[in-house]
């Protein structure tokens, strides 16, 4: 999922119109907030859905298959390091 930055996140992916793919760890808010969208205790790490700061659909998504559901993978570039 990238090259981990030491503050939960592990991975950023831009999409048109704002949409951004964020592959983060599920502790402290991320995982009260992966908590609430479903996503099973156990599991260590999703990837988060955001438009323009908003969470798309239930925001956290813990594989592939689920992220491509919401999102057209094809679209998805890496972010520029600085933002």
């Amino acid at each position: 999922m990238g090259e981990d930055r030491g503050d939960g996140e592990r991975g950023c992916w831009a999409g048109p119109g704002g949409v951004r793919v964020t592959a983060v760890r599920l502790i402290g808010a991320h995982r009260v907030w992966a908590d609430a969208a479903g996503v099973p205790a156990g599991v260590p790490g999703a990837f988060l859905v955001t438009d323009a700061g908003a969470r798309v659909g239930r925001g956290y998504y813990p594989t592939v298959e689920e992220l491509s559901e919401v999102v057209d993978l094809a679209s998805l570039r890496p972010c520029d390091p600085g933002t």
